[in-house]
Parts: C-alpha cells; sequence; structure tokens
C-alpha cells in the first residue's frame, strides 16, 4: 500500500581517498536533505571515510555542518566498498537507507526519486542508467562495455531481462531487509550481490531512469580485468539463485 507521508531516510556515503570531490558532495547532499526536509521527509547523511589516505578525512571535518543529521564515521583502514556501507547501513536510524558514490556520477537529487518509489511499494529502487530513458554522458568505452554487457548477462541468467541495469549501487531501500540480504563478495561485487540476493528473496523491484557522468574529480578505484572475472562467478552464483525467496 502507498504511504501517506515520506518515510524517513538515511543517506549513506562511503569515500576513500576522494579530498578534492568533498566539497562538490557536501554541496549536493546539503541541496538533497534541504529538498526533502521541505517536503516532508527527515533525512540524516552518514559519511564513512573507509580508511583514506590523502586529506579526504579532513575535509569532510572541515566541511559537513555541524548538525547532529550529518555524522562521519572512519574506518582506521580500508576495508572496501562493501564494508564501508555495512558500516553505514548499520549505522543508519531511518527507516529507508540510500546509497549513493562519493564521486557525484549521478546526481544526489536521484535518491529523492527513489525513495519515493519507495514510499509508493517498492521494496528497493536503483538509478538505471541502461534504462531506454537513461543515458552515459563522457563515461570511457570500456566501463560503458563493462557495465551494460554484465548488466545483460546478469538479466539472461535470473531471466530478469526486463531488468536494465544491474550494476548501480545508487540505491534506496528499506534497511532491515538490506540488511536480510547482505552479500558476501566484498567491493564493488558486493553491490550487485546484495541486489540479486533482495530480487531472489521476492522484493518489489523498481528501475528508475537516470544520468551516469564521468566523476568530476579523482580516478575510480575498481580495477577492470579482476572485476570482469569476478563479475563471471557472480553471474553463475545468479543463475543458481541464492535460496531467500519466501515460501
Amino acid at each position: 500500500m502507498p504511504t501517506l507521508e515520506p518515510l524517513s531516510l538515511s543517506v549513506v556515503v562511503p569515500l576513500f581517498c576522494e579530498e578534492a570531490g568533498v566539497a562538490a558532495l557536501c554541496e549536493s547532499l546539503e541541496a538533497l536533505a534541504l529538498a526533502q526536509h521541505e517536503r516532508g521527509r527527515c533525512v540524516e547523511i552518514i559519511l564513512v571515510d573507509d580508511g583514506s589516505t590523502d586529506g579526504t578525512a579532513a575535509a569532510l571535518e572541515a566541511r559537513i555542518p555541524d548538525d547532529p543529521r550529518w555524522r562521519l564515521i572512519r574506518h582506521p583502514q580500508n576495508r572496501g566498498l562493501t564494508e564501508a556501507l555495512r558500516t553505514g547501513t548499520e549505522a543508519a536510524t531511518h527507516e529507508l537507507v540510500g546509497w549513493l558514490d562519493a564521486d557525484l556520477t549521478y546526481d544526489p537529487i536521484l535518491l529523492a526519486d527513489l525513495a519515493a518509489a519507495v514510499d509508493d511499494g517498492a521494496d528497493i529502487a536503483w538509478a538505471s542508467c541502461h534504462h531506454p530513458s537513461g543515458r552515459m554522458e563522457g563515461v570511457p568505452p570500456l566501463r560503458r562495455l563493462l557495465s551494460r554487457g554484465a548488466s545483460r548477462l546478469y538479466g539472461l541468467a535470473t531471466r530478469r531481462t526486463s531488468i536494465h541495469t544491474f550494476t548501480c549501487m545508487v540505491r534506496v531501500q528499506r534497511r532491515a531487509a538490506a540488511l536480510r540480504t547482505w552479500p558476501q563478495l566484498p567491493g564493488f561485487l558486493g553491490v550487485t550481490e546484495q541486489l540479486l540476493r533482495a530480487l531472489d528473496a521476492g522484493a518489489q523491484a523498481r528501475e528508475i531512469p537516470a544520468v551516469l557522468r564521468a566523476r568530476r574529480t579523482g580516478r575510480s578505484k575498481m580495477r577492470v580485468l579482476p572485476v570482469i572475472r569476478a563479475h563471471l562467478g557472480l553471474v553463475a552464483a545468479a543463475r543458481r539463485g541464492f535460496g531467500l525467496r519466501e515460501p
């Protein structure tokens, strides 16, 4: 059933060596939080510094507002993307949890549309650049090929060919459900695995068309060849199913 009032939202942003982008990130998150508060949605921002070795932590401490709705959590050492997301998701206090890349390759305002989809009955909603109404701008050809090819393989393996994007981290879901379907794989692969586990458990899913842009600052942490090999293994697991569907 549709929700009468917007559900409260915790936004989790993992960061590793993103010093140059901290100011733009915080500015965008402030705009998102303000717009959502004006529409009646409570929002908290949880920034997880995953053992950065540059000035990311100091930049965050200098930039985030003096507001209890903003929190900075630091890992003393780098644990990887999946563990940073776990730290933020476990620390979240609101019913919904949204995940966002720190590099602003997706506009943070997308989280508003994703949260609205969950308000309206979806269990999980995510940004989809491969949706017929989505697109990529300035993204390197190799990343385009890897992302689109991986999503097609996952669609075939799971017989969910109506889903266009499986690899995007930008999503909103109910916090409790996210923790129940937590992935076993680390890093970028864990992000896709969590979506696959949610779908296997019978989650009502919504793709929201979105624009994926080239990152504004810094460099991607993804290593292409190891990720390709890992995706192929996860595709095989997805084809078998994870055994999470409710009776």
